[in-house]
C-alpha cells in the first residue's frame, strides 16, 4: 500500500459505533495527547492505549483516589467477589510448595496488584492453611506506576514488598501470579480496507486515521473487507524477565480470552477491543482518555508460544470454573461458610467467571506441578 491511497474507514466506525460524547471537555491526559499528535502526527493505537492505561501521571491506573475495580467503579474482577477468591489461589500456591518439597522459602509475587486486596487476600489465606508455608512465603507485588506503588506501600502491610520491576528480585524458588493483568497489554489494532492491512491511529481531533503497514505476522489473509481486529501484544518482552527471576517457578496468568483460530475468525469482524466506563461497555475508544478501562481478549496461542520459545513449560488454558474447583478441592471438603460457598459459586457460574475466564500456568526449573487434577 502507499501513503497516499484513500482509506474506508466503514470498519472502525462500525466495530465502535458508540456517540462520541458531546460535552466538549476533555482530560488533561488528553490535551497532552493532542499537543503530542500536533507535533508527531497521528498516534497508532498501541500507543493511545498504552497511555490511556499507564500515563504516570494521568493514566487509568495511575488514579489512586478513583474507584475502578468495584461496585462503585468501573468494573468488577474475580477479587471484587470476595475474599475466596485469593483463598482459592493461595490453596494452590500451597499445592505447588508441597509438591516440591516444602522449601524453607517461597516468593508470591503479585504482578499489577492494583490495590492490593489480592495479595492480602492470598496472605490471610495462606496464614490460615498452613504454619510452615505462612513462614515460608515472602509477599511481594510488582507495580511500574509510581504513584500507584507510593499508594500500595502506604497501605499493605509492612512486610509486603513493592517492586517497580520483577527484576530486582532473584531467588531459587517463587510463584508468580496475575489476574486480568494481560487483557490490559497495549496491542495494535487492524483495519482491511481495500485488499490492504492498515492500522488504526489517532488523529489531533481524536478521531480514527489509518496508517500504512506491512502485513501483519499471523492474521489470515482471507478475511474480509472492512475487518477490525487486534495484533499480538509483545508476550515475549513481557513473559522474559517474570521467567528469569527464580530458578525454579510457577507462573499463573488468569484472564479472559480466546484461541488465535477463534480470535480471527471471519465472523468476528470488530475485533474484541472494549471500554468499560461505570460498568458499561458502550463508551468509544477514543473519549474520556485516562478516564475509562481499555481491554482486549488475550490471544492464548500466541502467550503460550512465547512462553514456549523462552524454554518454560505451558499447560493448556483451562476455564475458571474447572480451575478453581480443583485448586479449591480440599477447602471444599472442610465446610466453607454459606457467604464463601456463595462467592466460590459467583467465581465458577457460567454466566458469571466460570467460562469467560482462564487459567493458564506456566513452569521454568524442575518442578513438579501438584496440581490435584
Amino acid at each position: 500500500m502507499t501513503s497516499g491511497e484513500t482509506v474506508d474507514l466503514t470498519g472502525l466506525q462500525q466495530a465502535f459505533p458508540y456517540l462520541r460524547s458531546g460535552d466538549g471537555a476533555i482530560s488533561d491526559l488528553g490535551r497532552e495527547l493532542v499537543i503530542e499528535i500536533r507535533k508527531n502526527g497521528p498516534m497508532p493505537f498501541r500507543k493511545w492505549m498504552a497511555r490511556c492505561l499507564y500515563d504516570d501521571n494521568h493514566g487509568y491506573y495511575a488514579r489512586t483516589g478513583v474507584a475502578t475495580v468495584s461496585k462503585e467503579g468501573d468494573f468488577m474482577t474475580s477479587v471484587s467477589v470476595g475474599p475466596v477468591f485469593g483463598r482459592l489461589l493461595a490453596e494452590r500456591f500451597f499445592q505447588f510448595w508441597k509438591a516440591n518439597d516444602s522449601p524453607t522459602q517461597i516468593t508470591l509475587l503479585e504482578i499489577g496488584g492494583h490495590d492490593g486486596s489480592l495479595t492480602k487476600d492470598v496472605i490471610a489465606a495462606v496464614t490460615e492453611i498452613d504454619a510452615d508455608f505462612a513462614k515460608a512465603a515472602r509477599h511481594v507485588i510488582c507495580e511500574p506506576l509510581k504513584k500507584r506503588r507510593s499508594f500500595l506501600q502506604k497501605s499493605l502491610p509492612d512486610d509486603v514488598r513493592v517492586v517497580e520491576s520483577a527484576t530486582e528480585l532473584t531467588g531459587e524458588f517463587g510463584i508468580i501470579f496475575a489476574n486480568e493483568v494481560l487483557d490490559a497489554y497495549p496491542l495494535p489494532l487492524y483495519l482491511k480496507s481495500n485488499g490492504h492491512w492498515h492500522e488504526a491511529a489517532v488523529n489531533e481531533d481524536l478521531e480514527w486515521v489509518a496508517l500504512p503497514i506491512d502485513p501483519p505476522e499471523n492474521i489470515p489473509e482471507n478475511l474480509p473487507e472492512g475487518y477490525v481486529t487486534e495484533g499480538t501484544p509483545d508476550f515475549r518482552g513481557f513473559l522474559e524477565p517474570l521467567a528469569g527471576v527464580f530458578e525454579k517457578s510457577l507462573l499463573l496468568f488468569i484472564d479472559y480470552g480466546l484461541d488465535e483460530e477463534s480470535l480471527y475468525h471471519p465472523a468476528r469482524t470488530a475485533g474484541t477491543v472494549r471500554c468499560y466506563r461505570k460498568h458499561q461497555s458502550n463508551a468509544h475508544p477514543l473519549d474520556y482518555p485516562g478516564g475509562q478501562d481499555l481491554t482486549a481478549d488475550v490471544n492464548f496461542t500466541r502467550l503460550g508460544l512465547a512462553a514456549q520459545d523462552l524454554g518454560l513449560q505451558v499447560s493448556t488454558p483451562m476455564n475458571q470454573s474447572r480451575y478453581l474447583t480443583y485448586c479449591g478441592k480440599d477447602w471444599l471438603m472442610n465446610a466453607p461458610s454459606s457467604a464463601e460457598v456463595r462467592q466460590f459459586q459467583t467465581l465458577i457460574h457460567p454466566a458469571q467467571f466460570g467460562n469467560r475466564f482462564y487459567a493458564v500456568e506456566m513452569m521454568r526449573g524442575d518442578c513438579r506441578s501438584g496440581f490435584p487434577a
